[in-house]
């Protein structure tokens, strides 16, 4: 036998055995159900018991059925509670079930509370058509509708919650706002994923504040198109702006192109550059200017063009201008590291050649006059028959091929069709058909 059995008992205890039991007066005719429900019918019906009741208070009543496990009770406040017991051990059962053919609720306000299960389960379990055991994973709250469903909020606001929402449409999913639509992932920063095949936005004004960066990737193609005149496309940034392109780049402007920079303005071109312009060209430097032509063909490339360097001017419209005009408010310097300068004028109406073999030609034509200086003598010409000859030993005079004077240190000779007259040193000799002497 435990041992509380055999215990003495307390002194209170043994106190009031020994001095009897005596009623409280007081309390013992008091109502202990004045304060509650006082049932006035109740009938006990398959299990099920129906109750009626009143509080004796302020005469309000109600009525409840019951057995324990399930319960449908109208109180004296005009509440309507209806509660299903737990399920069976098969897992069904412990469901409140509506089978309608329509159903009209209409309340001031609707408070559901879904608490989820006992045991945590959201796993259906039950078998195929073969025999094997499936599982199927249950929400807790399900909302299954065949056909049309409409939910608005009048007046107020709805709202949506969860770990993760999910709103999947089979065909077309429509987000419409009578005002704004505001998207937010994560408080301080989240991520917002789009998938699709085409993405479509058509929209008065497209503003976008970037505090990291925008990137984009794939195979895909950019264009834009504005078909509003005068629009315009503005880049402003306190930073730099790289383009690079693997295959052609093309700009075509029909108003006017303009380019600015407080730094360097630099162009490398691995090939060939070309301009061409319709209008004026002008270039003004406030520094210094170089143009340096090396002459080198680029890798791969072959050019018709033999010459190093080459400008052409066509001539102007009015010939007392010079179709060519070098203006230099100080000296002007031409260097020719080889072979020298040429300047020629039409075709063989004129020319000027300095060359590096200490040669300096100057002609107007075959038909006009010649310049022709090297280190070995100077020759003047005109036309075919006028020439002149600077030697250091020798100068000569020549009126055609009959005439002629000729001056050397050891002999002076004047000729003319035959007839000549020889000064030197040591004799004067004339000699001629016919001489006449005065």
């Amino acid at each position: 036998m435990p041992d509380s059995v055999n215990q003495t008992p307390s002194n209170s205890t043994q106190s009031k055995v020994a001095g009897g039991f005596t009623p409280d007066v007081q309390t013992l005719g008091k109502n202990y159900y004045a304060e509650g429900p006082v049932p006035e019918f109740s009938q006990m019906l398959g299990g099920f018991v129906i109750t009626a009741y009143e509080f004796p208070e302020d005469g309000s009543k109600g009525i409840a059925l019951y057995n324990g496990k399930t319960a449908f009770h109208i109180d004296n406040n005009n509440n309507i509670t209806i509660s299903a017991g737990p399920p069976g051990q098969s897992g069904c059962g412990g469901k409140f079930v509506l089978n309608t053919q329509a159903q009209i609720q209409k309340a001031k306000s609707v408070a559901i509370e879904v608490t989820g299960r006992d045991d945590g389960g959201v796993q259906s379990k039950g078998t195929n058509a073969d025999g094997n055991v499936e599982e199927e994973t249950m929400p807790s709250y399900s909302l299954k509708v065949y056909g049309p469903v409409n939910i608005e909020a009048i007046g107020g606001d709805a709202a949506v919650k969860g770990d993760n929402v999910t709103v999947n449409a089979s065909s077309t999913l429509n987000l419409k706002s009578g005002k704004d639509i505001n998207i937010q992932a994560g408080e301080n920063g989240g991520k917002i994923n789009m998938y699709g095949g085409t993405f479509e936005l058509n929209t008065g004004f497209f503003n976008k504040n970037l505090t990291g960066g925008e990137y984009s990737e794939g195979p895909g193609e950019f264009k834009v198109t504005q078909n509003k005149k005068g629009a315009s496309v503005t880049i402003d940034t306190p930073g730099e702006v790289k383009y690079t392109v693997n295959g052609n780049y093309t700009v075509g402007v029909k108003g006017d192109y303009t380019i600015g920079t407080e730094g360097h303005y630099n162009i490398n071109v691995d090939k060939d550059a070309a301009w061409a312009i319709k209008g004026k060209f002008s270039q003004i430097v406030d520094g210094k200017g170089k143009i340096e032509v090396k002459g080198q063909e680029a890798k791969g490339g072959t050019s018709s063009q033999q010459e190093t360097f080459v400008i052409k001017a066509a001539a102007p419209k009015k010939k007392s201008l010079a179709a060519l005009l070098f203006d230099a408010g100080g000296k002007q310097e031409f260097l020719a590291a080889q072979d020298g300068f040429k300047f020629e004028i039409g075709k063989q109406l004129a020319s000027l050649e300095l060359t590096d073999k200490n040669k300096f030609s100057v002609t107007t034509g075959k038909a006009l006059g010649a310049i022709n200086i090297d280190e070995k003598q100077v020759i003047v010409e005109h036309g075919k028959t006028a020439k002149m000859t600077i030697k250091p030993e020798e100068v000569s005079l020549a009126q055609n091929k009959t005439t002629q004077l000729t001056m050397k240190p050891d002999e002076s000779k004047l000729e003319n069709n035959g007839a000549y007259v020889s000064v030197k040193p040591a004799e004067v000799k004339v000699f001629a058909p016919m001489i006449y002497l005065n």
